[in-house]
């Protein structure tokens, strides 16, 4: 067996021997005020820590940026936008047919669909230049319509408020650089119809939406109006938010799909009844009210004392 040539060498090398104390007079054997400590115990004391190395901080070219949110493709402009808020109300669609004036009113009529129904029709103001100007009543057009069901008979009324021919018509100025969706990529028949659920009938499969239009003018109260559906949802249904996909077929408005968005809140309850709302027949209590004095008893004669006798 081989041995080192120099055995201990890294303690003979690195501490001074406990029999031969340091020369003071030789400059590199210094003696220093504290009290050395002896060989053994500097072989026993333990290393101190190595302190981690320290990591430079970085530079604001090595920070690393966070990604910056995607933004939406751009899309292209439809007949119905997107709803601008998460409960808008609306009721909005999309038909196919031919507008047929009345003899004695122009904005009154009807519209043969392509389905050949025929469904009554009004023109409104906004839209009245352009059916005058720039449409053929003879030929079919894409009509962008507001929906409403007659409350006695059902049926279906429709309020044209413009025309979807970008192909044909000058568009007005959109935001959009994609050009608008064709006529003919337009969901024939499709309306979108938002708002409170007020009745609900599984077994009629029947679903009144009622809808409030805001005011025409400051200061003025909204107005409602209801749009009868076909067809069944699931969950908590009355007084809740809803919003609908919906399908005309014929004089009905069929339900594709329901989004329940919520429970619509509490009804604000007026503090003070009117006298018209109160009962009759009650009458008010205290003292001074009328008509709650007792009513007085006639007093007893005594047999033996006639009337008159004094």
């Amino acid at each position: 067996m081989s041995s080192s040539s120099r055995p201990n060498s890294d303690f003979n090398d690195t501490m001074p021997s406990p029999l031969h104390p340091p020369n003071p007079e030789d400059p590199k054997e210094s003696v220093s005020d504290a009290p050395r400590e002896s060989g053994a115990d500097a072989l026993l004391r333990p290393k101190p820590p190595v302190p981690p190395p320290v990591e430079p901080s970085p530079t604001p070219e090595t920070v690393a940026s966070e990604p910056e949110p995607e933004s939406e493709a751009p899309k292209r402009p439809v007949p119905i936008p997107p709803p601008s808020e998460p409960r808008q109300y609306r009721a909005i669609g999309v038909v196919r047919g031919r507008y047929m004036p009345s003899e004695e009113q122009m904005t009154q009529g009807a519209l043969h669909t392509s389905d050949d129904t025929l469904v009554e029709a009004v023109l409104l103001g906004r839209v009245m230049s352009l059916v005058k100007n720039h449409i053929d009543l003879n030929q079919e057009h894409l009509w962008v319509v507001y929906p409403r069901t007659g409350q006695r008979d059902g049926n279906l009324h429709l309020q044209i408020v413009g025309v979807w021919e970008p192909e044909n018509l000058t568009q007005e100025d959109t935001d959009s650089e994609l050009p608008p969706l064709s006529s003919e990529e337009v969901h024939e028949g499709y309306f979108s119809v938002r708002g409170e659920v007020v009745f609900y009938s599984e077994e009629e499969a029947r679903v009144i939406v009622k809808i409030r239009q805001g005011p025409r003018k400051a200061g003025q109260p909204p107005k409602f109006f209801k749009i009868a559906l076909k067809g069944t949802v699931s969950g908590r249904v009355l007084r809740h938010f809803w919003s609908f996909e919906v399908e005309r077929r014929g004089q009905d408005l069929l339900i594709l799909t329901g989004d329940n968005m919520g429970v619509m809140p509490p009804k604000r309850q007026s503090r003070s009844k009117s006298p018209q709302n109160r009962r009759p027949g009650r009458r008010k209590s205290g003292p001074g009210a009328k008509g709650n004095r007792p009513t007085p008893r006639p007093k007893k004669v005594k047999d033996s004392q006639t009337p008159g006798s004094e």
